[in-house]
């Protein structure tokens, strides 16, 4: 399995267990758990109330969503900036 970006290599042990499934023409296939979207789960708690970005984290996630070929910032460029990540 390839690294994600950001991430870096993500060791053996911590690969998600898949789920051994039959089927009637003798094809088995091994399912493994959906993982998420970021805008498909609920804020956690823990953070708070939302707070607005600042002038220049805006420019920041614009300039996210540009390098990746979007004409605006979605969620997670949104995010990566509050964060002031690059």
């Amino acid at each position: 399995m390839r690294a994600s970006r950001g991430m870096g290599a993500i060791e053996v042990s911590k690969m998600p267990k898949g789920v051994k499934k039959p089927r009637r023409d003798n094809t088995d296939f091994t399912q493994f758990k959906k993982g998420g979207e970021v805008w498909e789960k609920p804020r956690p708690k823990s953070l708070g109330a939302p707070k607005k970005l600042s002038s220049a984290k805006k420019s920041s996630a614009k300039a996210m969503a540009k390098a990746a070929g979007r004409p605006y910032p979605n969620l997670v460029d949104n995010m990566r900036a509050a964060k002031g990540k690059k």
